[in-house]
């Protein structure tokens, strides 16, 4: 019986053989698509975005504080109007010596520039109108001279420290001519930082 391992050990494994090839390439045939691939499209680039005009730069504040107002840049369609220390009458509270009203106007004009330049240092982050109230001392210390001193603040619009204290640093060493012999004063006064033409009290 020669005949049998033969056909046990090369027949029937060609025959299966045969058989998964055949599998195979009916697999292939069904599967196979009878259009190519069309080719894969490039990306297309996305449309630039049309050139916006940026807006002015604002400087950050020279001393932030918490409390600040955001900075706001000017209106291009608005001229700056000239912001200036008004004008106000001071309250005398209480005085000696060979003192007067007119001596009190004399300091208060002599140390208004120093002021002034306080309020415009803090303008782009203290916009519109302004007003630090301070109490202080007006001394005539004869000889046609006269002194400020002993500045403290009652009432502040402004919340930053550091424009409250220029302004009261503005009335130290101030050197002002009066016709008094001696005295002093002690003195309440509002200087108010407002555009030219406002009033402020």
């Amino acid at each position: 019986m020669p005949q049998r391992p033969l056909i046990r050990w090369v027949a029937l494994p060609l025959l299966c053989l045969g058989l998964l090839l055949l599998i195979a390439a009916v697999s292939w045939l069904l599967t196979r698509t009878s259009e190519p691939l069309a080719e894969a499209e490039p990306p297309r680039e996305a449309p630039s975005p049309p050139d916006i005009p940026s807006a002015p730069v604002v400087p950050p504040p020279a001393f932030p504080s918490p409390q600040s107002a955001v900075p706001v840049p000017p209106d291009p369609g608005k001229p700056d109007a000239r912001r200036i220390v008004a004008s106000v009458e001071p309250v005398i509270e209480s005085y000696e010596g060979d003192f007067r009203p007119e001596d009190v106007r004399a300091a208060i004009q002599a140390v208004t520039p120093l002021v002034q330049q306080c309020f415009e240092d803090a303008a782009q982050r203290n916009r519109g109108l302004q007003s630090v109230k301070l109490r202080f001392n007006v001394e005539s210390r004869g000889g046609g001279r006269g002194q400020m001193n002993r500045g403290e603040v009652l009432v502040s619009t402004i919340p930053d420290p550091m424009v409250q204290a220029c302004v009261v640093d503005s009335l130290l060493d101030i050197d002002f001519p009066t016709p008094s012999r001696g005295g002093r004063a002690q003195v309440v006064y509002p200087f108010v930082f407002t555009e030219s033409g406002e009033t402020g009290r």
